[in-house]
């Protein structure tokens, strides 16, 4: 009768015990909201974006004590099929077990919109790119918004740094902008005061696009410039007017140097000899992700073929993980709080061959990896590679 009895306890306790951890996911995971790209989960980027998430669930749940004693869930959002706005009608529900939302969209609109729909939320929103989408108001960042892309103005100080680098303070350097743009003059005057900074002597050009043959007299300026000793144009005119720009060097064959502080793209390609700064343009090739390919598939036969989608995706998880791992472990409610002040201050997450340290005064990266690169037989070459240092947004200089 003993034994019945003493296996009737055993019995019920193993149902309690059932009971108890079959209740206890939903408490003990944290899900994190994943925002695709605009192409979907099933093109390129989604899939690797995908995989590389997989495989970041897969450490958690395999390790000891997961992240701050819990399990995370990336939960992969999809928009509806009829939307023709999927950044509008992407549902974004966020409860109690939502510890972030990753947004991999990688299109300015449509992370706008994101920030639009969750700034001032107590839930983080990590981009994975942000270079064209501002995040700060008036002067300080978002207390909840978070980019792994330095602001687009970054290029002001890669060129100033590149003309450090290789011409001595007498070279001639010319910016061409015009005052009727914002962006354009302001990162005009950026470059400037960093030139200047430098030792050099810049000479502004201000430019009228709506003057017919404006870019054409300009050309004819510059290259009069102090004498015939060839220089520098550094350009904040946009598309059309650095390719006009061009195109008058190219006719009066002239051997000054075009330097476009724009995004490089294929639109380019036939302007040879014209020279850019880009962080992301060469992150394929160059960036240190064939690394992460073959981690991937050697630990888990994992495969991905966009690389630095991958990567992106590996970096936020690391933000938010390392941001979790500052709190004291284990962490029973996560303090939303605390986690954004967290977040602010991560260092050392891995991005390919760089080591990114969060600066907490831009919710960005403190320094990045910037690619000079000039056209030659219609691609992009590397001619450089600079550290640049993230800069503090202010709307005029």
């Amino acid at each position: 009768m003993r034994k019945i009895f003493a296996l009737l306890v055993i019995f019920l306790c193993a149902i309690n015990v059932n009971q108890a951890f079959c209740a206890q996911p939903h408490d003990w995971v944290w899900n994190v909201l994943i925002i695709p790209p605009s192409s979907g989960w099933e093109a390129e980027p989604g899939k690797s974006i995908s995989t590389a998430l997989a495989w970041c669930e897969r450490e958690i749940s395999e390790s000891s004590s997961g992240i701050g004693g819990h399990d995370i869930k990336f939960v992969r959002l999809t928009a509806p099929a009829s939307t023709d706005n999927y950044a509008r009608d992407i549902e974004i529900n966020i409860d109690e077990h939502t510890a972030a939302v990753m947004s991999f969209a990688l299109e300015p609109d449509a992370d706008r919109m994101f920030l639009a729909r969750l700034a001032g939320r107590n839930v983080p929103l990590l981009i994975a790119g942000g270079e064209n989408v501002l995040i700060d108001r008036a002067g300080r960042p978002i207390a909840n918004i978070f980019a792994l892309d330095l602001y687009r103005d970054y290029r002001c100080p890669a060129f100033a740094e590149y003309a450090r680098t290789i011409y001595d303070k007498q070279k001639r350097i010319a910016l061409a902008a015009s005052r009727f743009t914002v962006n354009q003059e302001r990162e005009a005057k950026i470059c400037y005061a960093m030139l200047d900074n430098f030792g050099f002597m810049p000479m502004p050009y201000w430019a009228d696009a709506s003057v017919r043959d404006t870019y054409y007299m300009m050309s004819e300026e510059i290259e009069s410039f102090e004498g015939e000793q060839a220089g520098i144009v550094i350009s904040f005119m946009g598309g059309m007017g650095a390719r006009e720009i061009w195109r008058n060097f190219m006719r009066i064959r002239t051997s000054w140097k075009l330097w476009n502080c724009a995004e490089p793209d294929r639109t380019y390609l036939s302007c040879r000899g014209m020279i850019f700064a880009d962080q992301n343009i060469l992150l394929a090739s160059k960036g240190g992700f064939i690394e992460t390919k073959r981690l991937l598939w050697r630990t888990r036969a994992m495969a991905i073929n966009d690389t630095p989608a991958a990567g992106r995706a590996i970096a936020l998880y690391e933000w938010l993980k390392r941001a979790i791992d500052m709190m004291p472990q284990p962490v029973d409610n996560l303090p939303r709080s605390q986690l954004l002040r967290n977040l602010a201050n991560v260092r050392g997450i891995p991005f390919g061959n760089q080591v990114l340290n969060i600066a907490p005064n831009l919710h960005r990266p403190e320094a990045r990896d910037v690619y000079i690169v000039e056209v030659r037989n219609r691609e992009y070459s590397e001619v450089d590679l600079v550290r640049v240092n993230g800069l503090v947004y202010v709307p005029a200089y």
